[in-house]
């Protein structure tokens, strides 16, 4: 099983060696155990989020340097990738709206629908297709007309934008994606709406959380929960209210785990069940974000992933309830992070049956993820002998040379 790309391991004892580094140099800087730092490079233990940008800062290159983002090579999404430059080109313009005449609010709103539920079914072919075609209007909308048409169509782009970033980020675009939060944030201070600035703050958090800026991640989400506050303190907040402010306690899950400060982590999973507590019943999809008791569980698993702790991931899976409503995304996500956890584990072969169910749920999200790519990447290289169904699996990536 040689004719396979290397893993994200290899490409960093590459870079070491390029850049003059011994292993201990490397983990010094870097901070990062000299043990753990050996074994990923050797292909014996898959990198996890914090090790690339710990690694990536070190040795002074981009992580998608270290994972090999974006994946254009694969032979299923070539048109996608094509479709990010028109979305590029759209996207610059974001306060320089065209002269076009868009369709009435009700049209596009039912478009913004259409793509809120292409981004929750990782459907990103589609989702790069519509896009560079539905901002133009959308950013006409948001500058002309009557105030509470420009409020309304500002929400709207709120949304789109959203859809946008996710599609960019997944694709591999982080330079992309980081541009567009700050359009979402735009467009959601020309809104009333407190709870599009809350989404807003949520996904400029992913790219202090690509970057290992860990820190400066948590003070924005505090300072997003700090601003949600007095609308959370009512006797009966709405439904958004608490799936927002739970969502900034689930991000805060995510960096304070690839942090490695596992107290953090269990503060603000108590606090997101707290409020998924208050919202009762199965998980809600408020402003795109995921809110209840099975995705706390699923941030519950991959902090513990994030933590090195396989076992207990394992352990925490057990309690998960998800109902058939739950975006295709996170469910597929769950799967993504199990199957890191039974490989820290040692189940390779459960991990291999967690990547096989992540893919029949949301394939094109398993297909780019990073670490489905060094899970695999990994698991073919401590096969001794081969693997059919891995064989399988790694050509579908792309992963063969």
């Amino acid at each position: 099983m040689s004719d396979y790309l290397l893993s994200a391991g290899h490409v960093i004892a590459v870079l070491r060696k390029a850049a003059g580094l011994t292993q201990r140099q490397l983990a010094t800087r870097a901070h990062v155990s000299l043990s753990l730092l050996s074994k990923v490079e050797v292909g014996d233990r898959p990198a996890s989020h914090a090790l690339l940008a710990a690694c990536a800062r070190a040795l002074r290159v981009p992580v998608e340097r270290l994972n090999g983002q974006p994946y254009s090579e694969t032979r299923h999404d070539e048109r996608v990738h094509r479709d990010v430059d028109a979305l590029r080109t759209v996207l610059r313009c974001y306060d320089l709206p065209d002269d076009v005449a868009p369709r009435p609010l009700a049209e596009l709103a039912a478009d913004v629908r259409t793509l809120a539920r292409l981004r929750s079914s990782a459907s990103y072919s589609k989702l790069a297709t519509r896009l560079p075609a539905l901002l133009p209007e959308l950013i006409a909308a948001g500058h002309h007309g009557r105030p509470a048409d420009v409020e309304q169509a500002n929400g709207l782009l709120v949304a789109t934008y959203h859809a946008a970033h996710t599609l960019t980020y997944r694709l591999g675009y982080p330079d992309l994606a980081e541009s567009i939060e700050h359009k979402l944030l735009y467009a959601a201070e020309r809104t009333s709406d407190p709870l599009a600035g809350g989404l807003a703050q949520w996904a400029r958090a992913q790219s202090f959380q690509s970057a290992g800026d860990y820190a400066h991640g948590l003070r924005l989400m505090a300072t997003a929960r700090d601003q949600l506050d007095d609308q959370l303190q009512v006797r009966k907040p709405t439904s958004g209210v608490l799936v927002v402010c739970g969502s900034l306690h689930l991000r805060s899950v995510t960096l304070a785990s690839r942090a490695g400060d596992a107290d953090l982590t269990r503060d603000h999973l108590a606090a997101a069940r707290e409020l998924a507590d208050r919202l009762r019943g199965f998980d809600q999809v408020q402003y795109g974000l995921t809110f209840g008791h099975a995705n706390t569980t699923t941030h519950e698993v991959a902090g513990h992933v994030e933590l090195g702790d396989g076992g207990a991931a394992i352990a925490a899976a057990q309690r998960w309830r998800p109902s058939r409503q739950m975006p295709r995304t996170r469910r597929g996500h769950h799967h993504i992070d199990l199957a890191r956890a039974r490989l820290i584990h040692g189940d390779r072969t459960g991990a291999l049956t967690e990547l096989q169910q992540a893919k029949r749920i949301a394939p094109q999200q398993t297909r780019h993820h990073p670490m489905v790519r060094e899970t695999t990447a990994v698991l073919v290289g401590l096969h001794r002998r081969s693997n059919p169904d891995l064989v399988s699996y790694a050509d579908w990536l792309g992963l063969a040379s």
